[in-house]
């Protein structure tokens, strides 16, 4: 017979909270190397034209995303610190 019985494992929901924050600072760097590459690109070797409007265009929208991304993976660890901070509350009515 299945149990139904919930267990909710807290070190693995800390290590996904560790985890998201390091996969954001990681894809933040990632960006802001693409946001340099960019840059020289359009400084150095394409510096008229259709092309170089594009680079700029992207430019732009990539340095819009800086620290967007860092603010979602902060914001999902505080989901998981706010989820099992929930669960402990609960936890003290059912034991």
């Amino acid at each position: 017979m299945a149990s139904t019985d919930i267990q909710i494992d807290d070190d693995y929901c800390e290590s996904m909270k560790k985890y998201y924050i390091e996969q954001g600072m990681k894809i933040e760097e990632y960006l802001s190397e693409y946001i340099t590459i960019l840059e020289n690109i359009s400084k150095n070797a394409v510096k008229k034209g259709d092309v170089n409007i594009a680079i700029d265009a992207y430019i732009t929208y990539a340095k819009k995303l800086k620290g967007q991304i860092n603010n979602m993976s902060n914001a999902a660890s505080n989901q998981i610190s706010n989820f099992l901070k929930k669960v402990d509350e609960v936890d003290q009515y059912l034991f």
